[in-house]
């Protein structure tokens, strides 16, 4: 099963619906925050194509339709999974997200480390970015994943004139996608591995300023793969994991 909700970053979590506070006398209107909200450590699980036509029920308490076979959104990368494809069960997979404080004053040094690793990603059949083979199922997966999160920002660089300023608003909701290269490994009993280990001002620049108080307020992460030739800047490339548990 996958939980589905809203997390916040840097230094925020998500306080849910309080109302609306009409504030447009006072242009630069300062806005709640915590003393701190990081990090944030997400597992990120295979992701299963929506239940739409449902041909079974699940079991009770949770007595809802569902549906039979379960279907992978990927059609490019899978785990091992001994029951479904032979392969042991050695994949785990992870997105850490820390807020790293600056000090006061020049130079701007404010930041969000952002760091992810997933194990045992293997190609599936038709899927040309793959490494050596396996003892069972695909090849070591060693093409890209890109993850990527709708983010809500409320800080203090907002201005009635572009170029920002001091004014506190909150930003419409936008992306924020970060790529993650693949690599084979020796064990043939192992997929490929996948991890990046960047800063949310290495993917774009400026993004993130000291002083600031910002309020970042993260929706599901998703994982995409890079499709048949393995790169995510080409399609089509398909859902491959999201922000999730696993309970054996």
């Amino acid at each position: 099963m996958t939980i589905r909700k809203r997390m916040a970053l840097p230094l925020a979590f998500a306080l849910g619906a309080l109302g609306v506070m009409v504030m447009a006398s006072v242009a630069s209107a300062t806005h709640p925050r915590p003393k701190a909200a990081s990090p944030i450590t997400a597992s990120t699980v295979p992701a299963y194509n929506q239940c739409t036509a449902a041909n079974r029920t699940h079991g009770p308490p949770l007595a809802f339709p569902s549906c039979n076979p379960p279907v992978q959104s990927s059609t490019a990368i899978t785990v091992g999974s001994p029951d479904a494809n032979g392969a042991a069960a050695n994949s785990t997979a992870f997105i850490k997200i820390a807020v790293v404080v600056g000090v006061p004053g020049p130079p701007d040094d404010s930041d969000v480390k952002l760091i992810s690793t997933a194990t045992d990603i293997r190609c599936k059949a038709g899927t040309a970015a793959c490494g050596s083979a396996n003892a069972a199922d695909g090849a070591d997966y060693t093409g890209e994943v890109q993850g990527n999160a709708t983010i809500r920002i409320t800080d203090h660089f907002n201005a009635v004139a572009p170029g920002g300023g001091t004014d506190a608003a909150t930003v419409i909701d936008i992306p924020f996608p970060v790529n993650a290269t693949c690599v084979a490994t020796s064990n043939t009993a192992i997929g490929g591995t996948c991890s990046t280990n960047t800063t949310a001002n290495a993917v774009v620049p400026g993004s993130v300023k000291d002083g600031k108080r910002a309020i970042v307020e993260i929706g599901q992460v998703q994982v995409k793969d890079g499709g048949p030739d393995g790169l995510v800047g080409t399609e089509p490339n398909t859902l491959y994991g999201v922000q999730g548990i696993f309970i054996p």
